[in-house]
């Protein structure tokens, strides 16, 4: 568990799940959690976090309790401890919910397959990074997994 993370942010149980929150305000491009890989798994978990075509893994709390959001107020970045820190995409006031699009590290998803984030623009389903179009794509820009970048450049340049 990242204790030093948690003067920025906290976990609270929600109706339906733990989830997290901020504990102070974010400004747009701000690290709002740094997670941490804990262990290498050999299959996919509704748990797990894909970081690479054939590699997912186990992250730390709280970016394990990271919620989906089809219009999410983070997004991830790689980093030097195997996994993800989520970004602040805008500015996130004290108390907010933190979330994140799983579609962003996972190619194809069997975590979510059908979304309750209640949004307007919600998707209705999370299928994956494979299948979001490119204007989602592009909303995200960097913040998306390393490992899909390659993959979104090519399709990018074939729609030009």
């Amino acid at each position: 568990m990242n204790l030093e993370i948690f003067t920025n942010v906290k976990v609270k149980l929600t109706h339906k799940e733990r989830s997290v929150f901020a504990n102070r305000s974010f400004f747009k491009g701000e690290t709002v959690v740094t997670g941490r890989r804990v262990m290498i798994l050999p299959q996919r978990t509704n748990h797990s976090f894909q970081v690479d075509f054939d590699l997912h893994i186990e992250i730390d709390e709280p970016g394990q309790l990271i919620n989906h959001s089809c219009s999410p107020n983070t997004g991830v970045r790689n980093n030097e401890f195997g996994a993800y820190d989520f970004i602040a995409l805008v500015d996130i006031p004290s108390g907010c919910k933190i979330t994140f699009d799983y579609e962003t590290t996972e190619y194809i998803s069997i975590t979510l397959p059908e979304c309750s984030c209640g949004l307007s623009n919600c998707r209705l389903k999370t299928r994956g990074f494979k299948f979001i179009s490119a204007d989602i794509r592009e909303k995200y820009g960097e913040f998306i997994a390393d490992y899909l970048k390659p993959r979104f450049l090519i399709t990018s340049l074939k729609t030009l």
